[in-house]
């Protein structure tokens, strides 16, 4: 049975999927994935053992089906950075984008003017994911490391030099780097001067449909006549792999993180930096907003607060008889700091409006409305660019709560469509690769099986949470001036 091989390299866990030629899932194969924080605001991750894990999850996947993959292609979260010395090898962890040890740099951009400036060239909101800052602060706070490192890689990139020998990235993966000019396509050499880096020490830019093999003895011999293709960003991958092309749909996506991205066919930026745009292939492009707070808010819930290891799906039915707006109760969920639309890497989690009366259904769905009025706001961003918008299509962990998804279409007061698959950011990647070896693999938004209609009723009282929700980040200055 022939089939395409997605690897998805996302935070929490690595996923092998496997979908046949009418891009259906055959196979799904994860393993999860050791987040460090050896400090507070910290987040890393072992590269090697990053590498090991993607290594087992395709010799599980070839094992399981007995058959070797007509191609393997990848996906991977953006914005981690590790230092790689002469020999090849880490002088660091991979940095990750939730980490925000980089906000004193990122703050400073944003004092000195020139926040704006490199937004305008790169498509990245300054902020302390950015790999731009973070480079800043190795050189502050790590010179002996800075001045050994022989070059500045993510995990996907340190997976594909242990494959082929060859430091190469996506031009998806580098548009999100902070130092790649979003109209270009190459590093910016005015940008790697203020790095005080060279193009040396970045990786080869190439397409994301390109094309290579397995050269070292990492994967097994079988692997080394399978075509390894390079990929992009988990992100703009699921735009693909839903078959969002046109600019008059949204895309959510929540798992560790969360996200809300349009599809556009040129690089497209906003006035207030609330958003980003990133390149996937060709003309095309992903502009949106990613949250560092998406079901990541919910374990926190479950395991720091709760103490429990229920499953999620018992935790979100304990709230069915909670109304909508969790009678009076508002989270704002910002545990790990906020990209969008706040871009405070300093920005706190809060429970406001606690009574006697709330119980902890009240806290879940709460937790729940908090991480989608957030996704909410970045919506409204990116209406601004397009008012013509006529639904939403799900993705990531989150789509398979119905729960949560109609929680999505009440809020906003549009269609919520959810795929066959959630494993969008995998497919995506099938989709480039298939292409690429010459199979035509196509997917369309009629793909998208289910569609969850807004409720009327519980938008009206959304909309009131909403304004409550807003005058509470003005009010804790979280926001410096109202959304537009």
């Amino acid at each position: 049975m022939a089939y395409f091989l997605g690897i998805d390299m996302g935070t929490t866990s690595i996923k092998a999927v496997a979908f046949s030629k009418n891009a259906s899932v055959l196979y799904r194969y994860a393993v999860d994935n050791e987040t460090i924080y050896p400090c507070p605001g910290f987040a890393e991750q072992n590269p090697n053992a990053i590498l090991q894990a993607v290594v087992h999850c395709i010799t599980e996947m070839v094992s399981h089906l007995q058959q070797s993959p007509l191609c393997i292609s990848f996906s991977a979260a953006l914005h981690g950075v590790i230092a790689i010395d002469a020999t090849g090898n880490p002088l660091t962890n991979c940095i990750l984008w939730n980490d925000t040890r980089a906000a004193g740099e990122a703050s400073a951009l944003h004092q000195n003017g020139m926040a704006n400036e490199l937004y305008q060239q790169t498509g990245v909101p300054v902020h302390a994911m950015s790999p731009l800052c973070k480079i800043l602060w190795l050189q502050k706070n790590k010179p002996d490391i800075f001045k050994k490192t022989v070059k500045f890689i993510g995990l996907k990139e340190y997976l594909f030099q242990a494959f082929t020998g060859k430091y190469v990235i996506d031009t998806s993966l580098a548009t999100a780097m902070g130092l790649c000019n979003i109209y270009t396509l190459q590093w910016d050499k005015a940008i790697l001067a203020l790095a005080n880096i060279s193009t040396q020490q970045l990786s080869e830019i190439v397409p994301a449909s390109t094309i290579f093999f397995n050269r070292n003895e990492v994967l097994p011999q079988w692997a080394n006549t399978i075509p390894l293709i390079i990929g992009a960003g988990d992100g703009p991958l699921a735009n693909l792999g839903m078959g969002i092309i046109e600019d008059d749909k949204i895309v959510v996506t929540i798992g560790t993180s969360a996200a809300a991205r349009r599809t556009v066919s040129s690089p497209r930026l906003d006035a207030n930096m609330q958003t980003f745009c990133y390149h996937l292939e060709q003309t095309t492009y992903v502009m949106g907003g990613a949250s560092n707070n998406g079901a990541s808010v919910l374990q926190w819930l479950r395991n720091g607060i709760l103490q429990t290891n229920q499953r999620y799906t018992v935790l979100v039915a304990e709230t069915a008889h909670i109304p909508a707006g969790s009678e009076g109760l508002l989270v704002l969920p910002y545990i790990s700091g906020e990209r969008a639309p706040l871009w405070n890497a300093h920005a706190r989690a809060a429970f406001l409006g606690l009574t006697q009366q709330h119980t902890r259904a009240h806290c879940i769905k709460a937790v729940m409305e908090g991480v989608l009025m957030n996704v909410y706001s970045i919506i409204l961003a990116l209406l601004k660019t397009n008012p013509q918008v006529v639904g939403i299509y799900a993705g990531g962990g989150f789509a398979e709560s119905a729960e949560w998804v109609q929680m999505l279409a009440d809020i906003t007061a549009l269609q919520v469509h959810v795929p066959a698959t959630v494993e969008t950011s995998a497919l995506g990647a099938v989709v480039l690769g298939a292409n690429a070896i010459g199979h035509k693999l196509t997917i369309t938004t009629q793909n998208n099986v289910t569609v969850y209609q807004p409720n009327l009723v519980n938008h009206v009282v959304y909309q009131k949470v909403w304004l409550q929700y807003h005058a509470a980040l003005l009010q804790l200055g979280l926001l410096k001036k109202p959304l537009e």
